[in-house]
């Protein structure tokens, strides 16, 4: 047993209550075992890593109301009192959807707005040093490891990644090649469907397959997406563009609207006005 496994057995046994309760204990441990203070992400990965591996008897779930999970018996409490506090920034999923901002890859873009920055690398509208542009960065783009790894990172914080609220960024969407939108959409919902299932050269270890029967799957597994939102122009909006994007699986769209003014809108060079 290593000293991460020592420390989640100490904190269930010493039945922390509340943030006060925690710090405490992790100043107590720090100063026993002569370590750097542990952190919420490596007490939780630890105690995840335990259970996983039966190290550690964690008791089921049971459902005690709609929408509410919980753990049965009296004794079972500590568990989810545990999870709870060791959640990082719980407000995240506080409503029980999570939300991951993948981003396209850099693509040119209709609009010469003076305001909006053009880094090289990066999708227009958008620079680096955001978390999700970063992980973008890192990735190259690629839809399906930005998925993957959101979702690992979420879980590893504590927060539950059943329910998806997947927020598509990166540019004017709409003027994005067709083909292109289509294949990201369906590497995303790949992603959800595979189980993070990955080989060496970090592709899906199962064929793709077309977009609505990746949305199919989709219905009934651990990931699910149940909202996908994209971002584009107000000019770039219209009947038929609607009528895509629900084909697509979009159920939100984010409009730049920038200004309620059309003299504001022509100096910024905005290429449109407000009708």
């Amino acid at each position: 047993m290593n000293i991460n496994e020592i420390l989640i057995q100490d904190l269930i046994k010493s039945r922390v209550k509340t943030q006060v309760d925690l710090a405490s204990f992790k100043r107590k441990v720090s100063k026993k075992y002569k370590i750097p203070c542990p952190s919420n992400v490596l007490l939780l990965k630890t105690y995840h890593e335990m259970v996983r591996k039966k190290t550690l008897h964690r008791p089921a779930f049971t459902k005690v109301s709609a929408g509410k999970q919980g753990f049965g018996g009296r004794g079972n409490k500590i568990f989810g009192i545990l999870e709870k506090l060791l959640r990082t920034r719980p407000i995240r999923s506080l409503s029980g959807i999570v939300n991951i901002s993948v981003l396209t890859k850099p693509y040119p873009c209709p609009g010469k707005c003076l305001y909006c920055p053009l880094e090289k690398g990066i999708p227009k509208s958008y620079v680096s040093g955001e978390p999700a542009v970063e992980r973008a960065k890192a990735l190259n783009y690629e839809p399906c490891l930005q998925v993957k790894k959101r979702i690992e990172m979420l879980e590893n914080q504590g927060h539950p990644t059943d329910k998806i609220e997947l927020r598509i960024v990166g540019g004017t969407w709409s003027f994005y090649p067709k083909k292109y939108q289509t294949w990201f959409i369906t590497r995303c919902f790949a992603a959800c469907n595979a189980g993070q299932t990955r080989n060496k050269n970090a592709k899906l270890t199962r064929k793709i397959k077309s977009l609505k029967e990746e949305q199919k799957i989709n219905e009934k597994v651990k990931h699910r997406i149940v909202g996908l939102s994209i971002e584009t122009r107000p000019d770039f909006i219209d009947s038929a563009e609607i009528k895509r994007l629900r084909e697509l699986g979009a159920t939100m769209v984010e409009l730049g609207v920038q200004s309620i003014y059309d003299d504001v809108l022509k100096i910024n060079l905005r290429g449109h006005g407000v009708k």
